[in-house]
């Protein structure tokens, strides 16, 4: 059997030039590891060697072998390392060694780089302990990776081979010619083509299985942590029924007792008891609407905020919100002015309008000053209702504009009469009112007041009731 050996030289070049176009493109799609770059590159080496070899006569003769042997020695330490760090972990004492036994293959090519025969002994050696030292640390996987296993056996023979074939260039001693026409000559090739292309194969499957493996104990963690929410899911359920009942149901009990006392001290003559007295009611009563919004807030953003649209009368709900902050309001001697002038139905989320006019009017009797006046006013504009909430209090510049409706810039300013506020009322105002498939937004100017406007559909869209089903 004899073959063409620059034809099979040619064959092998472009063979190692697919192999580092497909490890290049497994690289940039694929896996992201660094070992296929450097196994690239250790290939790209031994195909540059060939094409140097197969030009040896461009270029002087001397700087042709040592540049060519430099590539050779360098191809096959790079593979080997690359192949052993799959995994994506620097093996320090390979790394090592790998460093010395190329420092001591290419010195001794120097040595006997005149022996031609000597030369490709230690060449050959190289080789077969550079991919020998490989087929070991892929071995000590083998408990993990089975293609580790199959990429340690190829490396295995092959190193065997490579050291049959060092004996048998030694044997020959000076008649051993490269390109000499011979069966062993022409199996070598043969089988260096096989090879590299099965370590090719071998090594993007054994990616492919640490990518798996990865992403199945990924996909445990992910179950894991998500018992772990699910539990801590169920914990702040129960967290939330206890502020909803244990918690809002005393708050429920100093609000009767304080508008009790209240309506007992008017009938005395004792101003200084009846100030404080309201006092207590209306700060009870600001105090479980910060509760109110706390858990209003805690259920948009988990979802469980429910909605249940149902035909109600507008000039209704306003008036039950108005006369519920009226004792707010008449601390600070604040009018509250509401004069329907249609009657106007519509059908949305009762309880959550409620709570849209109930920040708001909240909102604007905080920063309005002593005797000043709000006035809420309701129109319909086409298919939708327009409902305002104005006040001639302190107002607003730009800058606070864009913030109000933001949790994240932490806006919170005291009231008039030094009231506290938390910031969540109007950022929980707007949530509600994009749920009631709603706009929300303010027209103010500072030291003139501000009119809050949004504007709801009267009737919910069929697309909206689909959801709700």
């Amino acid at each position: 059997m004899t073959l063409d050996y620059p034809s099979i030289l040619f064959f092998l070049a472009l063979n190692n030039l697919f192999i580092i176009a497909l490890f290049i493109y497994q690289y940039f799609y694929q896996h992201k590891q660094w070992c296929l770059l450097l196994v690239a590159l250790g290939i790209t080496f031994q195909m540059f060697a060939i094409v140097l070899y197969a030009n040896r006569e461009i270029l002087p003769p001397l700087f042709t072998l040592r540049i060519n042997n430099f590539l050779l020695i360098a191809s096959f330490a790079l593979t080997s390392f690359g192949l052993i760090s799959f995994d994506g972990k620097i093996r320090k004492t390979p790394m090592r060694i790998y460093l010395v036994l190329a420092f001591l293959f290419y010195s001794a090519i120097l040595v006997v780089e005149e022996n031609y025969t000597q030369l490709s002994v230690i060449r050959v050696i190289s080789c077969s302990f550079f991919f020998g030292i490989g087929a070991f640390y892929l071995f000590i996987n083998k408990n993990k990776y089975k293609f580790s296993i199959l990429l340690s056996g190829i490396l295995l023979i092959y190193s065997v081979f490579q050291l049959i074939r060092a004996f048998r260039i030694y044997q020959m001693g000076d008649s051993f010619v490269f390109l000499k026409n011979s069966t062993f000559n022409n199996w070598f090739l043969v089988v260096s083509v096989l090879v590299i292309s099965a370590i090719s194969i071998g090594f993007i499957m054994l990616l492919k299985e640490v990518d798996q493996k990865t992403i199945l104990k990924k996909n445990m963690i992910i179950e894991q942590d998500k018992r772990k929410l699910e539990a801590l899911n169920l914990t702040q359920n129960k967290l939330f029924s206890i502020i909803a009942h244990d918690l809002r149901s005393p708050f429920i009990n100093i609000l009767g007792l304080s508008d009790l006392l209240v309506g007992n001290i008017k009938d005395s003559d004792d101003p200084e008891s009846e100030k404080y007295t309201e006092l207590i009611n209306s700060t009870a009563k600001n105090t479980l609407s910060l509760l109110d919004n706390l858990l209003n807030w805690a259920k948009s953003q988990t979802g469980e905020l429910g909605f249940s649209p149902e035909k109600i009368r507008l000039s209704k709900v306003i008036l039950e919100i108005l006369e519920l902050k009226m004792s707010l309001a008449k601390a600070k001697n604040i009018s509250l002015n509401y004069s329907p002038t249609e009657e106007i139905e519509l059908h949305t989320d009762k309880n959550i309008l409620g709570t849209i006019l109930r920040n708001l009017i909240s909102n604007a009797i905080k920063f309005t000053n002593l005797d000043g006046h709000i006035e809420v006013v309701a129109k319909v504009n086409q298919n939708q209702v327009e409902i305002s909430i104005s006040d001639n209090g302190v107002g607003m510049d730009k800058e606070t504009i864009h913030k109000i409706f933001d949790l994240s810039a932490n806006l919170t300013s005291r009231g008039t009469a030094n009231e506290n506020g938390s910031g969540l009322g109007l950022v929980l105002c707007k949530e509600f009112v994009k749920k009631l498939d709603g706009h929300l937004w303010v027209e103010s100017e500072e030291g003139k007041g501000s009119n809050f406007k949004f504007m709801l559909p009267l009737t919910v869209s069929k697309q909206k009731m689909v959801k709700v089903a």
